[in-house]
């Protein structure tokens, strides 16, 4: 047996005991089952208890009651939907699977904690919700049941020990750099060439988007208040956001900013034309001021994350807030520098530009020669047959997807046809050139952990402490802010400047060395890590909003402006969350396999910057037990 089939077998066993072990050991420790009496309070905007934990094969007795209006409970994993009246203590009972059949009134509601068949062992976590409208904030009603033994729960917290222990065994082995493979999609697809050549490519394509845009914008002004069955938040913040982090950013990279259209209107100003080229050449755009232009649009997605409650809950703040971004991207056309808006201030730009480091489709030249060797630089200042790099990027010199909004102008204006489109089959990017990079990358790590515990988990509490819409806590939000502002701009970045610190001090002391690295420096290229880890929880965010949130979408889209109509025979559809047994399980599996990915990242940045004779070995280890706590808090989160 080689050496890389040893190294694989161990790496099998390894994993295989991570899971195996604590999954055993947590049926042991499970207790008997036995009966419980448990009690539940429904209200605006909760339930009381939160999260419930029971031992399978234990015999729940359930009584229920609200404190205000008319609630339920909707257990779609037990089949089980109770509609609850004030004042009563009887409580109407359906049967999702049978939803014709007369409601059963009954006072105590008795089910078997933990479903039924080997693939009901699988099934620990099952979420509550509430199905009665109550409010404006509707829908952020949820509690949790929990059935021990968890195996999910016990298998991800031995996988990640398991691939702690790997990480530390393959840390000394990987000596040379991870090449990466690409494929120029050009030369087996001509047909994708010739489109992509075509001077009407982008208007093309961004003009159905902005008649899906103006829908959007009108939906949300002109249809229900309620926001789960308004088209125009259900669009953007569901069906597009949810499209754009699971499948076009880890997939295509900056695709999307070849269909946006927020600077289509702003651009055809500026450009005064729709498509194709203009009769000139197009004056190059300054080149991007990696120093600072991070900084502008983290604090406005950061803004716009702190009010995002707000904005999912009235439909008519979705459509301000996009027309808002189109009249300052048109009002930043006015300037004669191009795509400013794009560049500087887009706060979409601000997750996509980073998390397409990770993106496979990206734009490249296909001979680095040719443009080594290239003097007109048309890529940049653009021809009869195109408009020069709005992103004021030359091809040649493009290593990464951050900066690249893969408008495709370069493709038609390159004379030596050397511009090509991509897939990257292995490897990533990992340069992060500024410390505004860098927090940009702490702030959506930080933002996709905020997100999930707050949206996805069972605190009604924390929920309610920043309800400015209906419950106008406006004082317990402003502190809320603070909070979270402070975590993620101060806290957070002063904890791996301080573990960064300590790595190079436990680095040189190891080595005897007294070559010193800048701990800025390091600091700013171990940021990197923090890429793969939080695009997986921002994954698992969206995974747990499109499946439980799907319904409403077609539900939405069937009657956009609430004027009776059933265009996809959605409008009265009962409510299904989509593969909720299963949703648990891939949210736990994006949280460790983003664990993975980043501690390699880490082990490769720091080596790639360490001072000469360093190993990078003891180096990297404090800012790799940041990562795995923050990924086994995360996937804890989510197994329950």
């Amino acid at each position: 047996m080689g050496e890389k089939a040893r190294g694989r077998l161990t790496i099998t066993l390894i994993l295989a005991a991570a899971v195996l072990l604590p999954a055993f050991l947590a049926r042991f420790l499970t207790p008997p089952p036995r009966t419980r009496d448990i009690h539940i309070e429904a209200f605006r905007y909760g339930f009381s208890p939160e999260r419930i934990e029971v031992n399978r094969g234990d015999r729940l007795r359930l009584t229920f009651s609200t404190r205000d209006t008319g609630q339920s409970l909707f257990l779609q994993d037990y089949d089980l939907h109770v509609v609850m009246s004030p004042g009563s203590k009887l409580v109407e009972v359906y049967r999702l699977s049978h939803p014709d059949d007369p409601p059963v009134r009954m006072r105590v509601v008795e089910l078997t904690a933990g479903l039924p068949g080997w693939t009901g062992h699988l099934v620990s976590k099952s979420q509550f919700r509430n199905h009665t409208y109550n409010g404006p904030m509707h829908g952020t009603e949820r509690g949790e049941l929990i059935v021990s033994p968890n195996y999910l729960l016990a298998a991800g917290i031995g996988l990640a020990v398991g691939i702690a222990v790997i990480s530390l065994l393959l840390q000394g082995r990987r000596r040379t750099r991870e090449a990466e493979a690409r494929v120029n999609l050009f030369a087996p697809l001509q047909w994708l060439k010739r489109i992509v050549k075509k001077p009407t490519l982008q208007f093309a394509l961004t003009l159905p988007m902005l008649a899906v845009f103006y829908f959007v914008i009108l939906a949300g002004l002109l249809g229900t208040k309620v926001s789960g069955r308004n088209a125009g938040p259900m669009v953007i913040w569901v069906l597009w956001l949810s499209a754009l982090i699971i499948l076009l950013v880890p997939l295509g990279g900056r695709i999307w900013c070849l269909v946006c259209p927020l600077p289509s209107l702003g651009e055809w100003l500026q450009r005064r034309r729709m498509a194709g080229a203009g009769s000139q050449p197009s004056a190059p755009s300054l080149p991007l001021n990696r120093g600072a232009n991070a900084w502008p649009r983290t604090i406005f997605f950061l803004l716009l994350g702190t009010f995002s409650m707000a904005l999912v809950a009235v439909p008519a703040a979705t459509s301000w807030l996009l027309l808002g971004l189109v009249g300052l991207a048109v009002v930043t056309s006015l300037a004669r520098e191009q795509r400013i808006f794009c560049r500087f201030l887009c706060p979409i730009n601000s997750f996509i530009s980073l998390y397409a480091m990770t993106g496979r489709l990206m734009i490249r030249s296909a001979s680095p020669s040719t443009c080594a060797n290239c003097r007109e630089r048309f890529c940049l200042s653009g021809s009869l047959k195109g408009w020069g790099c709005p992103y004021g990027l030359c091809v040649g010199e493009l290593d990464r997807n951050n900066d690249c909004g893969m408008c495709t102008e370069c493709v038609k204006t390159c004379a030596y046809d050397n511009v090509a489109l991509f897939w990257r089959t292995s490897g990533w990017d990992r340069s992060i050139r500024s410390q505004g990079e860098a927090w940009q990358a702490m702030v959506m790590f930080g933002l996709a952990a905020v997100y999930g515990i707050i949206n996805l988990g069972p605190w009604h509490r924390i929920r309610g402490w920043i309800d400015i819409v209906d419950k106008q806590n406006w004082g317990t939000f402003w502190v809320y802010a603070a909070v979270v502002w402070g975590l993620l701009l101060v806290i957070v970045p002063g904890l791996l400047y301080l573990l960064t610190k300590a790595g190079l001090y436990l680095e040189t002391s190891g080595r005897g060395s007294s070559e010193a690295v800048p701990v800025s420096s390091m600091f700013r290229a171990c940021s990197a890590a923090l890429v793969p880890l939080g695009a997986s929880l921002w994954i698992a965010f969206a995974i747990g909003v499109f499946c439980s949130m799907l319904t409403f979408v077609l539900q939405s889209l069937s009657d956009p402006f609430n004027w009776g109509w059933n265009l996809l025979g959605m409008a009265g559809s009962p409510w299904h969350i989509l593969w909720a047994p299963a949703i648990p399980w891939l949210q736990v599996s994006c949280v460790l396999i983003g664990l993975v990915y980043s501690l390699k990242t880490l082990g490769l940045c720091w080596r790639d910057n360490a001072a000469n004779g360093q190993s990078g070995l003891l180096g990297p280890l404090p800012l790799a037990a940041f990562l795995w706590f923050a990924a086994l808090g995360m996937a804890s989160f989510y197994a329950g």
